[in-house]
C-alpha cells in the first residue's frame, strides 16, 4: 500500500532524525570509549609500575615473595600477583595465574613489560605485567565496572535515538500538515465545484510561492461560474421565448385533436403526432425554465413538514397506491415543494422507464443529526453502474429508455433540486435482485 504525501513527509523527518541521533551517538559513544578505557590503562599503568617497583624492591631487601605481596597497599579490587623461581605467588582468588594470557608473560619476558585486556568467562580484565628480578610481577585490574557503564551508556543513547525519530515523526506531520493545507483547501474547493458550487473562492496564504495557486483557481471558478450563469440565461431565455409560441402550437394542436374525429384516417393520425411531440417539447421547456430558476439561487421556502406524508401526496397524486410507501412520520425541516419535486420526478422515471414503483422506503434519523433517508425501487432491468455515473447530466437517457417519452431532463432535476436543499442522490444497488433504486439523504435540519 502506497503512503499518502503527509505520511512520506513524516516518516522522511523521522528517518532523518534517526540517521542523525544514531550518528550523533555512536560518535559519542565511541569518543567517550576509546577515552574512558585509556584513562583506565593510563591510571592501571601508573599502578601497576609503583606496585612493581614495590615488589622490586621487596625481593631484592631478600623478602618472600608471599611477604612481598602483603606489603604491596591494596586499592580498589585489582589483584597482584609474582612469578618467582617458576612459581606463582599471589594475594587473591579472582583470577588464577592459569587464566593469565599466554602472550602477556612471553612479550614481558622479552621486553621487560606489558599490558593486555583479556576475559574470563565474561568479565573483562585488564593485566599488566613488568619484570623484577628473578621473575615477573602482573597486577590484574577488572573492568567489569566500566563495561556495565558502556552497556547502560549505549542503551541510553539508543532510546534517545528512538526518542528523535519519534519527534522527527512529530515535526514531520506537523510540517507535512502546513505544506498540504493549501493542496487540501484546493481539494476541498475542486469538490465543491464539481458539486455545483461554482462560488467557491480559495484565501490567499501570504505565501509568494502558494498564491499562485490560489488565484489561479479563484480564476477557473469564476470563468465557469460566468460561463454557467451565461450558458442557464441562455437557456433561460431561450425557453421564455419558445414558451408563448409553444403554448399557440399546443392549443392549435389540441382543438384539431378535439375534431379529429371528422377528419379524414390520416390527417387524425398526423394530428395526433402532432399534440404528443408538441406536449414533449412544451415539458421539456417547462423543465429547462425550473433547471434554471433551480440552478439561479432564489430563496428557499423552508418549513417543518412530515416527509413520509408529503412521499404520499406524490403518488395520490399521480394515483398509485399509497401503500408503497412504508416508513413512520418523520419530520425535517425543508422545501416542501421543492422535495416534492424531487420524489416525483423519481417516481415518473420509474413509472417511464422501470416497469413502475414497487416500492418507497421512508427511514427516520437514528440519533440526532442523522438525516432522512428515502429510497425508491422499480422493477425495471436495473442500470448499470458505468450508466448510473452520467445519468444525472441534463438530456441523458439510460439504455433502456428507447422508445418512451421524456427528454432526460427529470433526474437532472432531481440532482439540482437536491442540492439545493443540502441533499444528495445517487444509485444503489437493489437488494430485491432486479431494477434500480434510487437513494435520497435528505437532512433533517436546514445546512
Amino acid at each position: 500500500m502506497r503512503l499518502g504525501l503527509r505520511a512520506r513527509v513524516a516518516l522522511t523527518f523521522g528517518v532523518l532524525s534517526l540517521a542523525v541521533a544514531l550518528a550523533v551517538s555512536g560518535t559519542t559513544y565511541f569518543l567517550a570509549r576509546v577515552y574512558l578505557l585509556n584513562q583506565r590503562e593510563t591510571a592501571a599503568l601508573t599502578r601497576a609500575l609503583l606496585d612493581a617497583r614495590a615488589a622490586s624492591a621487596g625481593l631484592e631487601a631478600g623478602t618472600a615473595p608471599g611477604r612481598v605481596l602483603e606489603q604491596i597497599p591494596s586499592v580498589g579490587t585489582s589483584q597482584p600477583l609474582l612469578f618467582v623461581d617458576d612459581e606463582w605467588y599471589t594475594a587473591g582468588v579472582t583470577v588464577s595465574p592459569e587464566s593469565l594470557p599466554a602472550d602477556l608473560l612471553t612479550v614481558t619476558a622479552d621486553t621487560g613489560g606489558a599490558w593486555q585486556r583479556f576475559a574470563v568467562g565474561s568479565d573483562p580484565y585488564l593485566a599488566v605485567a613488568v619484570g623484577v628480578p628473578g621473575g615477573l610481577y602482573v597486577e590484574v585490574f577488572p573492568l567489569r565496572d566500566l563495561d556495565t557503564t558502556f552497556v547502560i551508556a549505549g542503551w541510553l543513547l539508543f532510546g534517545l535515538a528512538v526518542v528523535s525519530f519519534g519527534a522527527g515523526v512529530s515535526v514531520g506531520r506537523g510540517a507535512g500538515a502546513r505544506i498540504l493545507r493549501p493542496l487540501r483547501d484546493l481539494s476541498e474547493g475542486a469538490g465543491q465545484v464539481a458539486q455545483g458550487d461554482y462560488s467557491v473562492r480559495l484565501r490567499a496564504t501570504g505565501d509568494p510561492d502558494l498564491d499562485p495557486i490560489s488565484d489561479s483557481f479563484n480564476e477557473m471558478a469564476q470563468a465557469v461560474q460566468s460561463q454557467i450563469s451565461r450558458e442557464r440565461r441562455f437557456t433561460a431565455n431561450v425557453s421564455h421565448e419558445l414558451r408563448s409560441p409553444l403554448t399557440s402550437v399546443l392549443g392549435t394542436a389540441e382543438l384539431l385533436e378535439r375534431r379529429s374525429a371528422s377528419l379524414p384516417e390520416r390527417d387524425a393520425g398526423i394530428v395526433e403526432v402532432l399534440v404528443r411531440q408538441v406536449r414533449r417539447m412544451s415539458a421539456m421547456v417547462l423543465d429547462l425554465l425550473e433547471i434554471s430558476s433551480v440552478t439561479s439561487d432564489t430563496d428557499l421556502q423552508r418549513e417543518t413538514a412530515d416527509v413520509t406524508a408529503l412521499v404520499r401526496e406524490v403518488l395520490r397524486d399521480r394515483d398509485l397506491p399509497e401503500d408503497l410507501v412504508h416508513g413512520e412520520e418523520t419530520l425535517a425541516h425543508t422545501d416542501a415543494r421543492r422535495f416534492e419535486r424531487i420524489v416525483g420526478n423519481l417516481v415518473d422515471n420509474a413509472q417511464r422507464h422501470g416497469d413502475g414503483v414497487t416500492r418507497i422506503e421512508v427511514t427516520s434519523p437514528k440519533t440526532s443529526g442523522d438525516p432522512v433517508v428515502i429510497t425508491v425501487d422499480d422493477e425495471g432491468p436495473g442500470i448499470e453502474p458505468e450508466e448510473a455515473k452520467r445519468l444525472f447530466e441534463p438530456f441523458t437517457r439510460g439504455s433502456g429508455s428507447a422508445g418512451t417519452d421524456g427528454a432526460g431532463l427529470g433526474l437532472a432535476l432531481v440532482r439540482e433540486q437536491s442540492r439545493r436543499l443540502g441533499a444528495s442522490v445517487e444509485i444503489a444497488a437493489n437488494p430485491a435482485g432486479r431494477g434500480a433504486r434510487f437513494v435520497v439523504t435528505l437532512p433533517v435540519e436546514a445546512p
